[in-house]
């Protein structure tokens, strides 16, 4: 696992060298060294170095959790399990999310453009919301059921799956606020401004450490109590660096002399207000869907699911309780995400109405 690892990464590298030289942006396998670019680099640096730091806030935090879990047999291997579910999604929506806005912030922040800036920010964040809410909601309602299609084979059996289920779902509570807190370090970034990142990741490690030693002693399960520490810190993190951005940019609008939106368009806090009330309605809505969905494809699981999945299973490589039960995972989860973005939708042109 780990060669494969390594070589993906070596592959990944070397695609975007290949695609970096045949856009005439460096040539392939050929370093450029230079004294002359050392103030640009020294600039760089000053910004990536932090950067790097609070980029991996959740990685660390991730580490002190496993310091910890070292107390109780197994935690550390049902922590990790929980973890690959979670932060796979997370990461690619984060993604996402992220790259194809960043060159536009930056540019923004370079022209001075504070409110288009601002605009695009809390674009951003709006569709982290949207898009963690739905995951957080699927996560946690179908906590068993992805646990069982990813995992359960060999010597992960049933009882494995039930001491990881209440991670995910732990873990689940926060992948709004991993989505989030990434798209409020990036915008630290455009502005080229590094302190307020590195200052909250170390707070957070710090908070981390604490609230690990004392939920892992008090919750009943130690595992759920150090995932739960890092879903508090995030969101306590996240809060900071929001409260900053928002303070920086009023400064920064203020004083260019813009902080009124154009007449008949709403106000940066009345479209927060009709967005969270909307996201609030279609959860709302999306947890009792996948409540009723996840109880449905139980009872249809031996009934229905699994007599066809062994008339299937001779033609594939797989098991036919790993056919019904990733095909009844799919349907859910598809659903709960249609459910959610109708209901978004609707209540949208209720409230252009």
């Amino acid at each position: 696992l780990a060669l494969a690892f390594l070589l993906g990464s070596a592959g990944q590298l070397l695609v975007q060298g290949i695609a970096m030289h045949g856009r005439g942006v460096s040539t392939l396998l050929r370093p450029r060294l230079s004294l002359a670019d050392w103030p640009g680099v020294s600039r760089a640096a000053r910004v990536l170095v932090p950067a790097t730091l609070s980029s991996t806030m959740l990685q660390l935090a991730t580490y002190t959790d496993l310091w910890f879990a070292s107390a109780w047999r197994g935690a550390a291997a049902v922590m990790g399990c929980a973890a690959m579910v979670v932060t796979a999604p997370v990461g690619l929506l984060s993604s996402t999310i992220v790259v194809p806005r960043m060159p536009l912030l930056t540019q923004q922040a370079a022209e001075l453009r504070w409110d288009a800036f601002r605009d695009t920010l809390d674009d951003m964040l709006r569709t982290g919301i949207a898009l963690g809410l739905p995951l957080s909601i699927s996560l946690a309602c179908f906590a068993e059921q992805i646990v069982r299609a990813v995992y359960q084979r060999s010597a992960f059996d049933a009882r494995a799956t039930q001491e990881v289920v209440p991670v995910v779902v732990t873990y689940a509570l926060g992948a709004g606020l991993f989505i989030c807190r990434d798209v409020a370090v990036r915008a630290f970034y455009s502005l080229g401004e590094g302190r307020a990142p590195v200052a909250a990741s170390l707070a957070a490690l710090a908070v981390n450490a604490v609230l690990d030693a004392l939920l892992s002693r008090t919750m009943a399960n130690p595992a759920v109590g150090l995932v739960l520490s890092t879903v508090l810190v995030t969101s306590l993190s996240f809060a900071w660096l929001y409260c900053e951005l928002a303070r920086s940019l009023a400064e920064k609008v203020a004083a260019a002399g813009s902080s009124q939106p154009p007449t008949g368009e709403a106000s940066p806090a009345a479209k927060w207000r009709t967005f969270l009330a909307k996201s609030a309605a279609a959860s709302a809505v999306t947890a009792a869907h996948c409540k009723a969905v996840a109880a449905v494809a139980a009872a249809a699981r031996d009934a229905h699911a699994l007599p066809l999945a062994r008339k299937l299973a001779g033609a594939l490589p797989v098991s036919a309780e790993w056919i019904a039960d990733a095909s009844l995972l799919g349907v859910c989860l598809v659903s709960s995400w249609a459910v959610y973005y109708l209901c978004s939708r609707l209540l949208d042109r209720v409230a252009g109405l």
